[in-house]
C-alpha cells in the first residue's frame, strides 16, 4: 500500500469511526482524493487527502473551486506535508481546517476512546436491561421496525379510506 492510500484510509476509518458516511472517494491524482462526507448531523462535508510534500496556493485555490462545486458546508485538508506561507494566509479566513498527520493521529486516538466509550455504555445498558448478546448482534435491522410499521399502518388506513370511498359508505 502506498504512503496517499494509507492517508485515505486513515481518513475513512476517522470520520467513519466518529459516525459520518464517507459517501464516496473521488482521486484527483496519485497524490490527491476528495472524501465526500455525509455528517452524522446531515451536513455535507469534503476532505481533501493530498501526499504532496508541500501544500501550495495552487493546491489550496484547486480545492477551494471543488467545494463550490460539491456544495459542502465543512471542509479539511489532511496532508502529510506543510502547508506553505502563501497558502497559509489563503486558508486564513476561509472555512476549511488543515489536519496534519500528527493531528489525524490525535483525533483517530479521541475517536477510539469515545467509540469505546460508547460500545461500553452500549453493553452496560444492555446488561441493565438484560438483553442477550444474539439481541445485541441484531441492532442493526431493529432501527427500521419503527418507520416500517408507521408506513405499514398509514398504507392500511389508506386502503381502508379508499375502501369505504369506493363502495359508497364514505362520502367524497
Amino acid at each position: 500500500m502506498d504512503g496517499h492510500q494509507a492517508l485515505v484510509d486513515q481518513a475513512l476509518e476517522l470520520y467513519r469511526s466518529l459516525g459520518h458516511f464517507v459517501e464516496q472517494v473521488v482521486e484527483i491524482d496519485e497524490l490527491r482524493s476528495d472524501l465526500l462526507i455525509a455528517s452524522s448531523q446531515g451536513e455535507r462535508w469534503v476532505a481533501r487527502c493530498d501526499s504532496n510534500a508541500q501544500i501550495t496556493p495552487a493546491s489550496v485555490k484547486l480545492f477551494l473551486t471543488h467545494l463550490a462545486n460539491y456544495k459542502a458546508q465543512k471542509a479539511a485538508i489532511i496532508s502529510t506535508g506543510a502547508l506553505t506561507s502563501a497558502a497559509k494566509q489563503l486558508v486564513a479566513g476561509k472555512p476549511l481546517e488543515f489536519i496534519d498527520t500528527a493531528t489525524l493521529a490525535s483525533y483517530q486516538e479521541m475517536a477510539q476512546g469515545k467509540q469505546s466509550k460508547s460500545e461500553q455504555a452500549f453493553e452496560e445498558a444492555q446488561i441493565e436491561w438484560g438483553t442477550s448478546g444474539a439481541a445485541r448482534g441484531r441492532r442493526g435491522w431493529r432501527r427500521w421496525i419503527r418507520p416500517l410499521l408507521l408506513g405499514l399502518t398509514l398504507l392500511a388506513i389508506t386502503l381502508i379510506v379508499i375502501a369505504l370511498a369506493w363502495y359508497g359508505l364514505l362520502p367524497v
